[in-house]
């Protein structure tokens, strides 16, 4: 069975749904603190998947995720080096999103992790945006294979994602671009409020290293699991009354964390 870390300390604060999804599925694991993994590292070993959750870590005060950050390459850099080598996944979701742009751990242009190719930065509102938004998902992450679009909330004030042009290119052509934001009807937001809730650079909401074995998202699919949670619940609720059909309980976020368990299960192609 597979282990995850989900990481906690100096403001973030979804640890606990985060690890609730990973348990959801079946997979086992603990949140741990940024400060008890630095004194005891080798707790990496023991595990196949890192999550680093929501939140707003030292408050967002130096940039968003800066900070947990460059406590991460500071204190970890070796130990992350070689939880990576290994058959691992890892996701960072909103502020873990943040942290791992800043670590440089996505998009990693030819294994190099370190290297830090883009920004998450001030939405283009000047305003913290939660709201329910599209995506178009396309990536064969492990994370995401099988999905195609999806309905998940954000929450952030710092969710634009912007790179120079080269670098977008390469995203593109390396099909890092995993997921981007859409109207209700599937068509591209265009940079267009609210759908694309934060003026990201070419609609992105996630993006992976090559392998696709890192996925670094805005969106929460921890807070997009279940049918009751979605905003349109009672509009879906409504209708399967009228039509005489049930309401599922899994929603779309749930797919993402399923994915992780079929993976270590042998059900997933694995990459390269």
């Amino acid at each position: 069975m597979a282990k995850v870390l989900v990481l906690a300390g100096y403001g973030l604060n979804c640890e606990e749904e985060t690890l609730h999804a990973f348990e959801y599925v079946g997979i086992s694991g603990k949140i741990i603190h940024i400060n008890d993994l630095i004194a005891s590292p080798t707790e990496l070993d023991s595990a196949q998947i890192l999550a680093i959750p929501g939140g707003f870590s030292y408050g967002d005060d130096t940039g968003a995720g800066n900070a947990y950050a460059q406590k991460i390459k500071l204190a970890l850099q070796d130990s992350l080096k070689k939880f990576m080598e290994r058959d691992t996944l890892t996701i960072g979701i909103c502020n873990g999103c943040q942290i791992l742009a800043n670590l440089g751990l996505v998009p990693a242009f030819d294994s190099a992790y370190g290297d830090r190719k883009v920004a998450v930065t001030y939405n283009s509102s000047a305003r913290y945006q939660c709201r329910w938004i599209d995506l178009k998902v396309q990536s064969n992450s492990p994370w995401l294979q099988g999905l195609e679009n999806m309905h998940i909330p954000v929450a952030h004030g710092e969710g634009r994602f912007m790179m120079d042009d080269d670098t977008a290119a390469l995203l593109d052509k390396n099909g890092q671009i995993a997921a981007t934001y859409v109207k209700p009807d599937g068509t591209p937001a265009n940079e267009e409020f609210p759908f694309n809730p934060n003026g990201s650079a070419r609609d992105i909401a996630a993006i992976t290293d090559q392998s696709g074995k890192v996925l670094a998202i805005m969106p929460h699919p921890e807070r997009g699991m279940f049918t009751w949670q979605r905003d349109d619940y009672m509009q879906i609720k409504d209708v399967a009354a009228r039509t005489g059909s049930k309401v599922e309980e899994p929603a779309d976020g749930l797919k993402i964390f399923q994915n992780a368990a079929r993976y270590f299960n042998g059900a997933l192609k694995k990459s390269a």
